[in-house]
Protein backbone atom coordinates (compact mmCIF):
# COMPACT_ATOMS: atom_id res chain seq x y z
CA UNK A 1 0.00 0.00 0.00
CA UNK A 2 2.66 2.34 0.56
CA UNK A 3 5.92 1.90 -1.23
CA UNK A 4 7.95 5.12 0.77
CA UNK A 5 8.13 4.30 4.23
CA UNK A 6 10.59 6.88 4.94
CA UNK A 7 7.89 9.38 6.71
CA UNK A 8 7.18 6.64 9.15
CA UNK A 9 11.11 6.68 10.05
CA UNK A 10 11.53 10.22 10.33
CA UNK A 11 8.46 10.54 12.25
CA UNK A 12 9.71 7.68 14.59
CA UNK A 13 12.82 8.65 14.70
CA UNK A 14 12.05 12.73 15.86
CA UNK A 15 9.38 11.20 17.76
CA UNK A 16 11.29 9.60 19.97
CA UNK A 17 13.94 12.28 20.09
CA UNK A 18 11.53 14.85 20.92
CA UNK A 19 10.18 13.17 24.01
CA UNK A 20 13.89 12.32 25.29
CA UNK A 21 14.09 16.27 25.12
CA UNK A 22 11.06 16.87 26.74
CA UNK A 23 11.59 14.99 29.47
CA UNK A 24 15.18 16.44 29.89
CA UNK A 25 13.83 20.64 29.66
CA UNK A 26 10.84 19.47 32.09
CA UNK A 27 13.31 18.12 34.86
CA UNK A 28 16.12 21.09 34.23
CA UNK A 29 13.39 23.96 34.13
CA UNK A 30 12.32 23.13 37.36
CA UNK A 31 15.71 22.60 38.66
CA UNK A 32 16.77 25.95 37.08
CA UNK A 33 13.40 27.66 38.76
CA UNK A 34 14.30 25.85 41.66
CA UNK A 35 18.03 27.43 41.71
CA UNK A 36 16.70 30.42 41.30
CA UNK A 37 14.14 30.89 43.97
CA UNK A 38 14.77 28.61 46.22
CA UNK A 39 10.79 27.35 46.81
CA UNK A 40 9.71 24.06 45.39
CA UNK A 41 5.68 25.76 44.84
CA UNK A 42 7.24 29.21 44.01
CA UNK A 43 9.55 27.34 41.25
CA UNK A 44 6.60 25.06 39.75
CA UNK A 45 4.52 28.77 39.43
CA UNK A 46 7.95 29.69 37.35
CA UNK A 47 7.75 26.35 34.85
CA UNK A 48 4.00 27.37 34.81
CA UNK A 49 4.39 31.07 33.66
CA UNK A 50 7.20 29.69 31.00
CA UNK A 51 5.23 27.34 29.09
CA UNK A 52 2.31 29.52 29.72
CA UNK A 53 1.43 29.97 25.74
CA UNK A 54 1.42 26.03 25.17
CA UNK A 55 -1.00 25.13 28.23
CA UNK A 56 -3.42 28.20 27.18
CA UNK A 57 -3.28 26.15 23.14
CA UNK A 58 -3.17 22.88 25.01
CA UNK A 59 -6.23 23.45 27.08
CA UNK A 60 -8.47 25.38 24.18
CA UNK A 61 -7.64 22.77 21.54
CA UNK A 62 -9.66 19.87 24.15
CA UNK A 63 -12.58 22.65 24.76
CA UNK A 64 -12.56 23.62 20.77
CA UNK A 65 -12.58 20.19 20.09
CA UNK A 66 -15.08 18.79 22.58
CA UNK A 67 -17.10 21.25 21.02
CA UNK A 68 -17.13 20.23 17.40
CA UNK A 69 -17.96 16.80 17.97
CA UNK A 70 -20.93 17.24 20.09
CA UNK A 71 -19.56 16.84 23.36
CA UNK A 72 -20.27 18.98 26.48
CA UNK A 73 -17.87 21.35 28.41
CA UNK A 74 -17.41 22.65 31.47
CA UNK A 75 -15.08 24.98 33.33
CA UNK A 76 -11.43 25.76 32.49
CA UNK A 77 -8.73 26.01 34.52
CA UNK A 78 -5.29 27.60 33.22
CA UNK A 79 -3.32 27.21 37.08
CA UNK A 80 -1.08 24.86 38.71
CA UNK A 81 -2.53 22.57 41.33
CA UNK A 82 -1.34 19.46 43.32
CA UNK A 83 -2.99 16.62 42.18
CA UNK A 84 -4.44 14.28 44.69
CA UNK A 85 -2.23 11.45 44.67
CA UNK A 86 1.76 12.01 44.29
CA UNK A 87 3.59 14.71 43.82
CA UNK A 88 2.86 15.60 40.61
CA UNK A 89 1.16 18.70 39.11
CA UNK A 90 -1.40 20.06 37.34
CA UNK A 91 -1.14 22.76 34.93
CA UNK A 92 -4.64 23.16 33.08
CA UNK A 93 -7.61 21.62 32.81
CA UNK A 94 -10.60 21.75 31.23
CA UNK A 95 -14.19 19.51 32.07
CA UNK A 96 -15.62 17.02 29.38
CA UNK A 97 -18.55 15.15 29.55
CA UNK A 98 -18.71 11.55 28.77
CA UNK A 99 -18.52 10.45 25.31
CA UNK A 100 -17.82 7.35 23.22
CA UNK A 101 -14.16 6.34 23.08
CA UNK A 102 -13.50 7.75 19.18
CA UNK A 103 -14.90 11.11 20.23
CA UNK A 104 -12.42 10.75 23.40
CA UNK A 105 -9.14 10.19 21.63
CA UNK A 106 -9.66 12.94 18.94
CA UNK A 107 -10.15 15.30 21.90
CA UNK A 108 -7.39 14.30 23.58
CA UNK A 109 -5.08 14.28 20.10
CA UNK A 110 -6.06 17.54 19.90
CA UNK A 111 -3.14 19.46 21.20
CA UNK A 112 -0.79 17.69 19.11
CA UNK A 113 -3.02 18.78 16.20
CA UNK A 114 -2.74 22.35 16.72
CA UNK A 115 0.34 22.37 18.45
CA UNK A 116 1.87 21.27 15.05
CA UNK A 117 -0.49 23.45 13.40
CA UNK A 118 1.15 26.77 15.15
CA UNK A 119 4.66 25.22 14.79
CA UNK A 120 4.34 25.15 11.05
CA UNK A 121 2.78 28.53 10.65
CA UNK A 122 5.46 30.03 12.59
CA UNK A 123 8.40 28.22 10.66
CA UNK A 124 7.29 28.24 7.27
CA UNK A 125 5.01 31.25 7.12
CA UNK A 126 6.58 33.87 9.53
CA UNK A 127 10.36 32.52 10.03
CA UNK A 128 10.85 31.23 6.83
CA UNK A 129 12.97 28.05 8.36
CA UNK A 130 12.06 25.43 5.44
CA UNK A 131 14.73 27.23 3.38
CA UNK A 132 17.29 25.72 5.86
CA UNK A 133 16.11 22.36 4.77
CA UNK A 134 16.36 23.13 1.38
CA UNK A 135 19.73 24.08 2.02
CA UNK A 136 20.30 20.85 3.80
CA UNK A 137 19.02 18.94 0.80
CA UNK A 138 20.68 20.23 -1.57
CA UNK A 139 24.19 20.17 -0.43
CA UNK A 140 25.08 23.89 -0.29
CA UNK A 141 26.63 24.03 3.25
CA UNK A 142 28.90 26.81 2.36
CA UNK A 143 25.81 28.96 2.64
CA UNK A 144 24.28 27.17 5.38
CA UNK A 145 25.78 29.75 7.99
CA UNK A 146 24.96 32.93 6.42
CA UNK A 147 21.32 31.61 6.18
CA UNK A 148 20.93 30.57 9.68
CA UNK A 149 22.60 34.14 10.58
CA UNK A 150 20.00 35.52 8.05
CA UNK A 151 17.43 34.36 10.84
CA UNK A 152 18.51 36.64 13.65
CA UNK A 153 17.34 39.77 12.03
CA UNK A 154 13.88 38.41 11.38
CA UNK A 155 12.46 40.78 13.68
CA UNK A 156 10.68 39.11 16.74
CA UNK A 157 12.73 36.13 16.44
CA UNK A 158 13.46 35.17 19.51
CA UNK A 159 9.99 36.03 20.42
CA UNK A 160 8.63 33.15 17.66
CA UNK A 161 11.26 30.83 18.87
CA UNK A 162 10.23 30.80 22.50
CA UNK A 163 6.81 30.41 21.02
CA UNK A 164 7.56 27.29 19.21
CA UNK A 165 9.50 26.02 22.56
CA UNK A 166 6.35 26.43 25.03
CA UNK A 167 3.87 25.22 22.09
CA UNK A 168 5.80 21.94 21.36
CA UNK A 169 6.69 21.67 25.02
CA UNK A 170 2.97 21.39 26.09
CA UNK A 171 1.04 20.05 23.03
CA UNK A 172 2.16 16.15 23.33
CA UNK A 173 -0.66 14.55 24.71
CA UNK A 174 -1.00 13.58 28.97
CA UNK A 175 -1.66 10.19 30.40
CA UNK A 176 -5.49 11.24 30.80
CA UNK A 177 -5.42 12.47 27.23
CA UNK A 178 -4.61 8.89 26.25
CA UNK A 179 -6.84 7.15 28.03
CA UNK A 180 -9.53 6.63 25.22
CA UNK A 181 -6.62 5.32 22.86
CA UNK A 182 -6.35 2.07 24.02
CA UNK A 183 -9.88 0.89 23.17
CA UNK A 184 -10.01 2.61 19.66
CA UNK A 185 -6.63 0.96 18.45
CA UNK A 186 -7.26 -2.26 19.69
CA UNK A 187 -10.53 -1.97 17.88
CA UNK A 188 -9.25 -0.96 14.63
CA UNK A 189 -6.20 -3.14 14.71
CA UNK A 190 -8.16 -6.32 15.04
CA UNK A 191 -10.21 -5.25 12.06
CA UNK A 192 -7.36 -4.76 9.80
CA UNK A 193 -5.86 -7.77 11.17
CA UNK A 194 -9.20 -9.69 10.40
CA UNK A 195 -9.41 -7.61 7.20
CA UNK A 196 -6.05 -9.37 6.07
CA UNK A 197 -6.79 -12.78 7.00
CA UNK A 198 -9.69 -13.33 5.16
CA UNK A 199 -8.02 -11.16 1.88
CA UNK A 200 -10.28 -8.15 2.61
CA UNK A 201 -7.95 -5.77 2.55
CA UNK A 202 -9.21 -2.96 -0.23
CA UNK A 203 -6.22 -1.33 -2.12
CA UNK A 204 -5.56 2.25 -0.54
CA UNK A 205 -6.32 4.85 -3.51
CA UNK A 206 -3.34 6.37 -4.38
CA UNK A 207 -4.75 9.67 -3.96
CA UNK A 208 -5.58 9.02 -0.07
CA UNK A 209 -2.28 7.39 0.47
CA UNK A 210 -0.20 10.62 -1.05
CA UNK A 211 -2.43 12.51 1.31
CA UNK A 212 -1.54 10.07 4.22
CA UNK A 213 2.55 10.39 3.73
CA UNK A 214 2.34 14.09 2.83
CA UNK A 215 0.35 14.52 6.22
CA UNK A 216 2.82 12.11 8.16
CA UNK A 217 6.13 14.41 6.67
CA UNK A 218 4.63 17.63 7.57
CA UNK A 219 4.35 15.87 11.10
CA UNK A 220 8.18 14.80 11.28
CA UNK A 221 8.92 18.04 9.56
CA UNK A 222 7.32 19.67 12.85
CA UNK A 223 8.79 17.71 15.36
CA UNK A 224 12.54 17.75 13.26
CA UNK A 225 11.56 21.92 14.04
CA UNK A 226 10.81 21.06 17.31
CA UNK A 227 13.74 19.33 18.34
CA UNK A 228 16.03 22.00 16.62
CA UNK A 229 14.70 24.45 18.69
CA UNK A 230 14.69 22.43 22.02
CA UNK A 231 18.29 22.26 21.50
CA UNK A 232 18.93 26.07 21.40
CA UNK A 233 16.87 26.51 24.45
CA UNK A 234 18.79 23.21 26.27
CA UNK A 235 22.32 24.44 26.01
CA UNK A 236 20.69 28.39 27.18
CA UNK A 237 18.90 26.58 30.47
CA UNK A 238 22.21 24.09 30.82
CA UNK A 239 24.55 27.45 30.77
CA UNK A 240 22.44 29.23 33.27
CA UNK A 241 21.48 25.97 35.49
CA UNK A 242 25.59 25.72 35.79
CA UNK A 243 26.36 29.18 36.16
CA UNK A 244 23.63 29.49 39.73
CA UNK A 245 24.98 26.37 40.58
CA UNK A 246 28.54 27.64 40.44
CA UNK A 247 27.20 31.25 42.46
CA UNK A 248 25.01 29.95 44.93
CA UNK A 249 27.36 26.51 45.78
CA UNK A 250 24.21 24.40 45.11
CA UNK A 251 23.09 21.81 43.50
CA UNK A 252 20.50 20.05 41.95
CA UNK A 253 19.67 16.29 41.65
CA UNK A 254 17.86 14.83 39.39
Amino acid sequence: MFSDWSPFIWLAVTLVLLLLLKRWINRHVQGLSLLLVGDNDLAMFLYFVLFLPGILLHELSHWLMAKLLGVRTGKISIWPSKRRAGHQMRLGSVKVGRADPVRNSLIGLAPLLSGTLVILLIGDWILGLSAIGDILLSGEWPTLWGGLVAYIHVPDFWLWLYLIFAVSNAMLPSETDRQSWRPVLVFWGGVAVLLYFVGLVPQVPEAVAEWFLTAIGYLAYAFGLTIAVDVIFIVIIAVLERLLMTLKGARVEY
